[in-house]
């Protein structure tokens, strides 16, 4: 349990709270003189949650700051108290949450551009509270509050704890891979369609490619689209997870411009240098003898 030098009563009305960029509990009121005096206990209190939360999880650098949050317009922290414990009270759990933009892939490798997803950021419950249930009620606090459902949840870089507490309380199990190590899960893209188009998702600069020549503008469009198959392949189908090199160049150069020839071009490019600079030498030593 988390203990202060200052009596966190006052700070909690209700056993769990909701603070956001400003560093006031929600409906807080009070004059300028006793805000600055809370903001400055909740900044304690929500640092110390959460460095506890980073050493958990064996994290270098917390992920949950005063600092962080009152630079953000979109997060939220959720704590819980227990304010019958010792002199002055004790907080006892930290929950994270916001909103981000995400390019996500679904089941089938399609990709989707997710505006405001819901995320879940920081989830910690003191040691020697666990497993009392204090976890799965700060939990649905958020969700009545937030209106959100676990399935359409965003998890970033969860712990082994938190997959366990999302299988154990929610049936949540079968996760989709995500290359920016968000766990989604099965269900969270039901009933939503596709945002952008898989080409114009996989095309890295199209202000770069216009400039060049048709040539290159083909060359480059296949490569991303040999890239994409690859990945939906790979998605589709787990047991293909090796690709060998080959497979993987053949799936990316398929165009007029392939990568093979650029290569043989290369190649034939320095033998040709190279008997040139070897001819250069044979003739100037028959000059010299």
């Amino acid at each position: 349990m988390t203990d202060f030098c200052f009596d966190i009563k006052p700070l909690f009305p209700e056993a769990i709270i909701r603070v956001s960029s400003d560093l006031l509990p929600q409906n807080f009121s009070g004059k300028r003189f006793k805000c600055a005096d809370v903001t400055l206990k909740m900044a304690e209190i929500i640092d110390r949650m959460g460095q506890l939360s980073a050493t958990a999880q064996d994290l270098m650098n917390p992920v949950t700051t005063a600092q962080r949050l009152e630079k953000s317009d979109n997060q939220t922290v959720y704590l819980m108290a227990d304010g019958k414990e010792g002199a002055n009270g004790v907080v006892v759990g930290l929950l994270k949450v916001g909103t981000k933009d995400l390019y996500l892939y679904d089941e089938t490798g399609q990709v989707h551009k997710v505006q405001r997803a819901p995320a879940v950021l920081d989830f910690y419950v003191h040691e020697s509270r666990q497993r009392c249930g204090l976890g799965k009620a700060l939990f649905e606090a958020m969700l009545a509050a937030e209106k959100w459902t676990p399935s359409k949840l965003s998890v970033d870089r969860p712990s082994q704890k938190l997959i366990l507490f999302m299988a154990r309380h929610y049936g949540l199990v079968r996760t989709i891979p995500q290359a920016n190590h968000f766990v989604l899960y099965e269900g969270y893209f039901q009933g939503v369609s596709p945002s952008m188009p898989l080409l114009q998702a996989t095309k890295s600069v199209p202000a770069r490619l216009a400039a060049g020549s048709e040539r290159q503008r083909t060359s480059a469009m296949t490569f991303h689209v040999g890239e994409a198959n690859y990945r939906k392949r790979r998605f589709q189908d787990p047991q293909q997870l090796s690709c060998s090199t080959t497979d993987l160049l053949s799936s990316r150069c398929n165009s007029d411009c392939s990568m093979a020839e650029i290569i043989q071009g290369s190649r034939a490019r320095g033998n040709n240098a190279s008997h040139a600079a070897d001819g250069q030498i044979s003739r100037s030593n028959v000059r010299h003898t």
